[in-house]
């Protein structure tokens, strides 16, 4: 019986022991003061853009707080008239609408990566939300998707760079078929001129990869 007690007291403190190791070992990611400012600079951009289609128009608010660099390179392939004229070559019905392929079939992109970018409070929990395609991690480029219902399945998979405005911009983007097109996106909000030149290192790569694309 004794010898019993020995041991459950045993694996007891070995319990206790690796769990104050554990616990030294876990680190609790904190943004620094530099990160944090940055994010408020970004935020008060107050950026939103309106693909405009040949169903209509959809407006979304960007969230370039949670993903800065996927919504730069949003911001400025659409500013180069990078999307104009292309189609939405993917469309599953109640899931989401492809865009942003120059080729038309899935396989094309403007010549370059982007790297994910992930928010705990930014998800597919909700329908309506403006994501880039991917095909795998931090292959993001030029295509985008919609998603026209809740697919939290996507959370963590596809970077998130905004959501739609209304119900009425869902229901624009609900009517949109394959082959449908994109007619142009605007981007508005304040001093969107001076977003792109946080980004100015980026945005001289991209374009020099785009030219030699």
């Amino acid at each position: 019986m004794r010898s019993k007690k020995l041991t459950l007291l045993a694996s007891i403190m070995m319990l206790f022991v690796f769990n104050i190791i554990n616990a030294k070992n876990i680190k609790i990611v904190e943004k620094t003061k530099e990160e944090k400012k940055f994010e408020k600079i970004m935020k008060k951009f107050e950026l939103e853009a309106t693909i405009h289609t040949t169903k209509g128009d959809i407006n979304v608010f960007l969230y370039p707080e949670a993903a800065p660099v996927n919504v730069a390179n949003f911001v400025f392939l659409a500013k180069k008239g990078f999307y104009d004229g292309l189609t939405f070559h993917r469309v599953i019905t109640n899931g989401i609408v492809q865009g942003g392929d120059p080729k038309g079939d899935g396989t094309g992109s403007a010549g370059y990566y982007v790297d994910d970018e992930f928010v705990n409070w930014l998800n597919f929990n909700n329908s309506g939300m403006l994501a880039m395609a991917n095909s795998g991690k931090n292959t993001n480029g030029s295509q985008f998707f919609i998603s026209l219902q809740k697919i939290p399945s996507l959370n963590g998979v596809h970077t998130i760079i905004g959501g739609l405005k209304s119900g009425t911009d869902l229901a624009v983007a609900k009517i949109i078929r394959q082959g449908d097109k994109i007619k142009s996106i605007d981007i508005k909000g304040k001093k969107v001129d001076d977003f792109l030149s946080y980004f100015s290192v980026e945005t001289a790569e991209w374009e020099s990869k785009m030219q030699n694309n």
